[in-house]
């Protein structure tokens, strides 16, 4: 029986794709250049391809040792490849600053995240929330969907400098939780196969795979998928 349920949060428990549309339209503003749905789906694929390349362990920076200096470098890498090098790393930097702050003002929720997060409350559930996402606008993210007060624990990847799916991920994560419980008693509900499912599998812990696009899976053995948020009502 399950005690425990932690909900990964970008695209998940948000449209994490309307969010940073949003976010990218206030740097253009920002650096005075007009917004055009091209330049977004360029950016969206350099920040696309720069986490996935992060989480498979591709991606290496100039300060592997230092988890701060870390996030910044990767964060501020995909406007540099976006502007063409032609802004200065502290300038990125700055505009990666921006872009975080945006992230902040536009929270697009999935359909039934709040309704779902206050029902498993009810029923006694622990709820975390651990995230590959920065770490800057998560609680302004959670005040925004409604859903702070359900949340026991909220952690991410910055703060122990290694995303989902790598074992230090869930080793910081089952310390900052406090997660005594069994892995037989936690669930992880995520929409990501190659770091949520993935990342619960080489943990022996559950998973359940929110699979909003109705795509293939042909990978990894989930224990639940769902196509909505309410279904979680038939396995909890």
């Amino acid at each position: 029986m399950y005690k425990t349920i932690i909900f990964d949060l970008d695209d998940t428990l948000t449209d994490d794709k309307a969010n940073i549309k949003e976010a990218f339209k206030i740097v253009m503003q920002y650096m005075n250049k007009k917004y055009t749905e091209e330049d977004f789906d360029r950016f969206y694929g350099i920040d696309t391809a720069t986490w996935r390349d992060r989480a498979a362990g591709k991606l290496l920076t100039p300060y592997e040792d230092n988890k701060e200096k870390k996030t910044e470098w990767i964060r501020a890498s995909r406007f540099l490849k976006f502007f063409n090098n032609e802004i200065s790393y502290e300038e990125a930097v700055k505009v990666n600053n921006i872009y975080m702050d945006g992230m902040k003002e536009h929270v697009v929720s999935r359909d039934g995240t709040k309704d779902i997060i206050s029902y498993l409350y009810e029923k006694g559930y622990k709820i975390i929330i651990a995230t590959n996402g920065p770490s800057v606008p998560l609680k302004v993210k959670l005040d925004k969907l409604g859903i702070t007060n359900y949340v026991d624990t909220i952690f991410s990847a910055d703060e122990v400098g290694f995303m989902k799916p790598h074992k230090e991920y869930y080793i910081g994560l089952e310390k900052k939780a406090n997660i005594n419980n069994d892995n037989n008693e936690i669930l992880f509900i995520g929409d990501d196969l190659e770091k949520d499912i993935k990342g619960g599998i080489d943990n022996n812990i559950d998973t359940c795979w929110c699979n909003y696009n109705n795509e293939v899976n042909d990978k990894y053995s989930t224990k639940y998928e769902i196509t909505n948020l309410y279904q979680l009502k038939n396995i909890l």
